[in-house]
């Protein structure tokens, strides 16, 4: 329990003393009894410490009327430090609150790094068809991301409301870590180093320094992605900290399969069927490509399984060295339900043409 202490006699003031005589002598005697102006001195601790009590409550209006009420008969509420410096931890009752002071106004442990910070990557998945990675394409991708609040200009901080002198530091923007004589100073969290800290949080984004917003954001997709890549768009992703630069937009390729072309590199693949007699006696058949039909010749006496080439019909290279190839897999269909006259023909060509084609070596297979 807080002791019963003349507040006004502490600083030094009238009792009709204003809000700014008030942080004046405050600021004054803070100067003088802080802990890295006289750190050998255990005295100059307990008046820093009363110093600092009687401003957190003569520096509330609320307070500071319930502490003129009540006079010295009660305690003032939620007292500053309790009487036993054991159980004063670091020296402010601020319990239950210091996740989201270290949110606001950087105080409290899990304060954030002050120093410019990039935006965090955002990532995204484009979903495309064949064609549009040959050719290329333009898609528009809706993005969720958070930008800096308009209102406070990120800092979560409300800019119409005052500011007080930091009561961590007592206006010094410096704070002590450890204990003398291998004590050192270092930037307070709570102010930044400034001394002094906002009153309010920004209503606009509730402290947070940033809004949600949703964006459509068109993505140029160059010819001859694949499936897997990667495109990135710089400065697109969240809004950076602290005035650091913003993250990227990362987009994730997916390319859906074709029903007949197959893409292996910047090759596309595709499997042409031949009758008997187009295979045994050369034709000119047409098939597809990504520029259209084009006509393709069979020279005569071809296999299934042979391989033939349409140079430079294939997908662009990205690295920009012109276009792959279009790979056409020959594959000889035999007829089915022949007729009568069909099987007369067949086994007159079958008479005229003997073969062995299961003979290797002048002997035939066996099981």
């Amino acid at each position: 329990m807080a002791s019963q202490k003349d507040y006004y006699d502490i600083l030094g003031i009238r009792r009709d003393a204003s809000e700014e005589e008030i942080e004046k002598a405050y600021r004054k005697l803070a100067r003088t009894y802080h802990l890295d102006v006289n750190p050998a001195n255990k005295t100059t601790e307990g008046s820093f410490r009363e110093i600092s009590e009687a401003y957190e409550i003569l520096s509330n209006k609320e307070k500071r009327e319930r502490y003129d009420r009540l006079g010295l008969e009660l305690p003032p509420p939620d007292s500053f430090w309790d009487d036993d410096p054991e159980e004063e931890g670091d020296g402010f009752a601020l319990t239950g609150f210091e996740d989201v002071l270290g949110r606001y106004f950087g105080m409290g442990e899990e304060a954030a790094p002050r120093w410019p910070q990039k935006g965090i990557d955002l990532q995204c998945t484009v979903e495309i068809e064949l064609q549009e990675a040959i050719r290329g394409t333009v898609a528009e991708v809706s993005v969720q991301r958070e930008i800096s609040c308009p209102r406070c200009l990120g800092k979560g901080a409300d800019p119409e409301s005052s500011q007080k002198v930091c009561r961590k530091c007592g206006g010094a923007g410096q704070v002590q870590v450890g204990l003398h004589p291998s004590a050192f100073s270092q930037i307070c969290p709570w102010c930044e180093g400034l001394g002094r800290v906002w009153t309010q949080i920004c209503r606009s984004c509730s402290g947070k320094g940033r809004l949600a917003q949703k964006e459509l954001v068109s993505v140029e997709i160059p010819p001859g992605v694949d499936d897997r890549c990667r495109i990135y768009l710089k400065g697109r992703g969240e809004a950076g900290k602290n005035g650091g630069p913003r993250g990227d937009l990362v987009v994730t390729m997916k390319v859906r399969q074709h029903p007949f072309f197959q893409r292996r590199g910047d090759d596309l693949h595709i499997e042409v069927p031949l009758t008997i007699w187009e295979a045994a006696l050369g034709a000119e058949v047409e098939v597809p490509t990504i520029d259209g039909p084009a006509i393709l010749p069979i020279p005569p006496g071809v296999q299934s399984g042979e391989r033939l080439f349409l140079r430079g019909k294939g997908i662009p290279s990205l690295a920009g060295s012109g276009r792959g190839d279009q790979v056409i897999s020959l594959k000889i269909a035999a007829p089915k339900d022949l007729d009568g006259k069909s099987r007369e023909i067949l086994r007159e060509l079958e008479r005229l043409n003997p073969q062995k084609l299961r003979a290797r070596g002048g002997r035939r297979l066996k099981p």
